[in-house]
């Protein structure tokens, strides 16, 4: 599959729902915005099971999955008119591939510069296979993944928020998002969360510009952003410290953002356990869109 998808592509996965055209959509603005080729997937992994289940009244094998194939290319086809809708100018590449399409996504995302999927499918188990892909890919793709949530139709331009754990291998998670917000002229928030019960209850989730004890930790955010505001000119920085659990503080801004960016840590079983488990947690509390980026794995002490 991977010789069909041309390296630094991006990718969106498409099943025919309001979800995936909101997904193909944002994709070919951002493939338009990055100049890249927008390649639409859809996979017929699904229908699997279907053809074994359903010959248990003589129905015809073959004669499914045709139907199967033809519906995948009718949903390619008129994702292709409504990027072309959205990009004329943009280079689009159709796939139908017969696997699941977490492996597919995953697979593609050794080439892919960032996958896109929609958070939800068709119908009721349609919701909750869609959602399964979105967190499977997330977790496991080479590339940033964005899933496409609700549109935000109250506050459509409120902005980027990236979360930034002072670590040498957040830096491409944070540059993810001063790159995402100066494409589209928005302005950036880079938030640093620590866990403070008390500080929390006393003061409040959001630390204040005064408020004295956290000297280190506004050293720490202001050098994860050092040398990004330099390189991104355009983009409005604004730093901030929260107290509280991470997929809390960053969903529980208002208005809600254009985009929540997260890393995913690749340090070890348990990191990845916990990191996981807050993108997940993100996903879930997000009213909007959520970028997951991985993050190179850390360099062995000198």
């Amino acid at each position: 599959m991977n010789d069909s998808i041309i390296t630094g592509s991006l990718v969106v996965g498409v099943d025919g729902s309001e979800h995936a055209n909101r997904a193909v959509a944002w994709a070919a603005e951002q493939a338009a915005l990055e100049g890249r080729r927008l390649v639409i997937m859809h996979c017929l992994g699904g229908w699997r099971g279907v053809p074994e289940w359903m010959a248990l009244w003589s129905a015809d094998q073959d004669t499914l999955r045709d139907v199967a194939d033809s519906a995948g290319r009718a949903i390619v086809e008129q994702a292709g008119r409504l990027a072309k809708n959205v990009r004329p100018e943009l280079e689009v590449t159709p796939m139908v591939l017969d696997l699941d399409p977490r492996d597919a996504l995953i697979e593609a995302s050794a080439l892919a510069h960032t996958v896109v999927v929609g958070s939800h499918g068709r119908s009721v188990w349609g919701r909750v296979a869609l959602g399964s892909v979105s967190s499977a890919v997330s977790q496991h793709a080479s590339c940033p993944v964005v899933i496409i949530g609700q549109p935000l139709i109250d506050a459509p331009h409120a902005g980027v928020l990236v979360g930034a754990d002072g670590t040498a291998e957040s830096i491409p998670v944070i540059e993810f998002a001063f790159q995402f917000a100066s494409l589209r002229a928005l302005p950036l928030t880079v938030m640093h969360c620590y866990w403070d019960i008390v500080g929390e209850n006393a003061h409040g989730r959001h630390v204040t510009a005064t408020e004295e004890g956290v000297a280190e930790l506004r050293l720490l955010l202001s050098e994860s952003v050092a040398g990004l505001s330099e390189k991104f000119p355009d983009v409005e920085v604004d730093l901030q410290l929260a107290r509280g659990l991470v997929d809390v503080v960053l969903t529980g801004d208002e208005p809600p953002r254009d985009l929540i960016v997260v890393g995913r840590s690749q340090r070890s079983l348990w990191s990845r356990l916990i990191h996981g488990s807050t993108g997940i947690a993100v996903l879930d509390r997000a009213r909007g869109h959520v970028a997951v980026v991985p993050e190179p794995h850390p360099q062995p002490p000198t």
